[in-house]
């Protein structure tokens, strides 16, 4: 797939780096490197939940899209003409000791915004497949955003272990078997994809909550831990509850005809009330432990968080991590992507095509996105 993606965007041949890093990806111009578990994210026997033909066009779909981001620092913004990022971040107006991280973000939206519209694959693409290649790029950046990733690897040990999720059902061990039906065992010599391949070994997936409530699927597929307590809300912090429905920025439910499960939320409705999604942290509907979406923020194998986006954080937790304010970065790039997706007219946003979808949804999302700002 990588010598296919490189032919799409007339990379040169630059080499592939796999499982160097735990997570993420990046390049430095010369090789493209590509963390562990966005291999584990291209085996299909580590999604689960996926209705109808969804994982045939899903399984890997964020892999793809997350190498074709790379590439495109390449050969679309700053691009290999850019020797280094210099030029680019002189005139970005904040501190000195920022601009290469805020560059980092204005890059990013400007290469998605590319990729999703198909305008940096090589000329010689017909505009068929041209339009194709667009549209599973487009998945593959939405989906990335709103997949729920369950980190927790020894609950999921345990539970294959024993053959039942938390809630007593059966679980099918997807780990890779051998010839007796014993999952093969490990070592230093193990490809890097039997290695991460089922429960305990590579994260799984699992589909959004809004996707969970689309599809009516059981209680355990719609679950999420309340972050910040309501009174009126009638939710308590650190207690569990079940998602009964959703509503985007422009209140559309699942039962409106542009719907998708693959776009910001911003309500949950929990014990007959809308409620703010951010105040909730999505749960794995095996494991019961955390399996936040990138939306949300970025969990780690001991159940904790590493960081929150548009989930709420306080500032004093923020700190204890990584540092009050590097948030803003995130949002930043959350806001304006969406913005160029909706602009472009799919998913349709309140009604409205272009620019004006666009400036609907900052509008919409302003509040929210205040609160991140100061941690309320």
């Amino acid at each position: 797939m990588y010598d296919t993606l490189r032919e799409w965007y007339g990379m040169p041949d630059i080499p592939l780096k796999i499982g160097v890093s735990q997570h993420g990806a990046h390049t430095d111009m010369s090789s493209i490197e590509m963390g562990i578990q966005l291999v584990a994210a291209c085996l299909k026997e580590n999604y689960h939940g996926f209705q109808g033909n969804d994982l045939d066009n899903i399984a890997g779909a964020a892999t793809y899209f997350i190498i074709a981001h790379e590439m495109a620092h390449n050969n679309t913004h700053p691009g290999r003409e850019v020797k280094t990022w210099e030029n680019s971040v002189k005139d970005v107006d904040v501190e000195n000791r920022d601009k290469f991280r805020w560059m980092n973000i204005i890059s990013d939206i400007c290469i998605n915004y590319n990729i999703i519209n198909g305008m940096n694959l090589v000329e010689s693409m017909p505009e068929k497949d041209r339009k194709v290649i667009a549209d599973q790029m487009r998945l593959g950046l939405m989906t990335e955003i709103f997949i729920r990733r369950s980190p927790v690897l020894g609950k999921a040990a345990d539970m294959v272990n024993s053959g039942k999720n938390v809630y007593g059902e059966s679980i099918t061990d997807n780990r890779l078997m051998d010839d007796a039906g014993v999952p093969v065992s490990l070592d230093e010599n193990t490809p890097l994809w039997q290695q991460f391949q089922g429960y305990g070994r590579g994260e799984q997936l699992y589909p959004s909550i809004a996707y969970c409530v689309k599809h009516k699927m059981a209680e355990r597929w719609r679950k999420v831990r309340c972050l910040k307590g309501s009174k009126s809300g009638g939710v308590t912090v650190g207690k569990t509850y079940t998602v009964t429905n959703v509503r985007t920025y422009d209140d559309r439910t699942p039962s409106h005809k542009h719907f998708t499960p693959w776009e910001p939320i911003k309500d949950y409705e929990i014990n007959g009330k809308w409620q703010s999604s951010r105040y909730f942290l999505s749960l794995c509907p095996d494991s019961g432990e955390i399996a936040p979406c990138i939306w949300e923020g970025i969990g780690m194998a001991d159940g904790t968080m590493n960081r929150y986006w548009w989930g709420f954080v306080s500032k004093k937790d923020a700190r204890a991590t990584k540092g009050a304010g590097y948030e803003y970065l995130g949002t930043q790039l959350f806001l304006y992507e969406w913005a160029g997706i909706y602009a472009t007219g799919y998913p349709k946003y309140a009604g409205k095509t272009g620019v004006e979808a666009a400036e609907q949804w900052i509008d919409d999302i302003a509040e929210d996105m205040n609160k991140v700002m100061i941690y309320a």
